[in-house]
């Protein structure tokens, strides 16, 4: 159960509607194939961010001299900024040409930072500063990549959700998602405000 629900904040961290909506209008003139090349090369793109991000949190925060309860609180302002977004501005990403994105799409935008932005960089470095031991790396690491598996699945299945959903249902999808990234937001400020004023006691 424990895993589920780590793999569930993760999943929602990684933002699919946002990532499903953009992965929609930059492969709309791809064929099934190329489709399903660019969603596994973008899962492979945001699985290798994230376990980086997972494993690099000590190191940045000793380069920086950031306390970890200080990264909650502005990690989950940031998180708390992206799903505000969601629920009143869309799909949270900018309105561009998508014309205008060029190399690899499944690396940029989709992995990063459609999928790997700063809400989901600041929760999976979190993650990642617990304390470590090798069941609960493996553990953690799992979930990322189931999480992303199924992220990459809802991508494959795409073409099919857009035509059964529409274009309003993926919006209520996405306000949805906003409203429970709000609640991890919420959860990653108020624990980091906790924290800090217990420890300046």
């Amino acid at each position: 159960m424990k895993f589920f629900m780590l793999t569930l904040h993760i999943l929602i961290l990684l933002n699919p509607s946002a990532v499903l909506s953009t992965f929609l209008a930059l492969t709309a003139d791809e064929n099934e194939r190329s489709r399903r090349n660019i969603a596994l090369r973008s899962a492979a793109a945001v699985i290798s961010a994230g376990v980086l991000l997972y494993f690099s949190g000590a190191v940045i925060f000793r380069i920086f001299g950031i306390n970890i309860d200080v990264f909650r609180i502005g990690g989950g302002v940031i998180l708390m900024v992206c799903a505000i977004k969601l629920v009143l501005g869309g799909n949270g990403k900018k309105e561009e040409n998508t014309e205008a994105y060029t190399g690899d799409i499944a690396v940029v935008p989709l992995a990063v930072p459609m999928a790997v932005g700063p809400g989901t960089s600041a929760g999976l470095i979190v993650i990642g500063m617990a304390e470590k031991t090798f069941a609960s790396v493996l553990f953690n690491l799992g979930a990322i990549v189931l999480a992303t598996l199924l992220l990459t699945c809802l991508l494959l299945v795409g073409t099919k959700a857009e035509r059964t959903l529409g274009k309003r249902g993926i919006s209520v999808i996405t306000k949805l998602t906003g409203l429970f990234l709000s609640a991890l937001a919420a959860g990653m400020i108020l624990e980091g405000v906790r924290n800090f004023f217990a420890a300046a006691r």
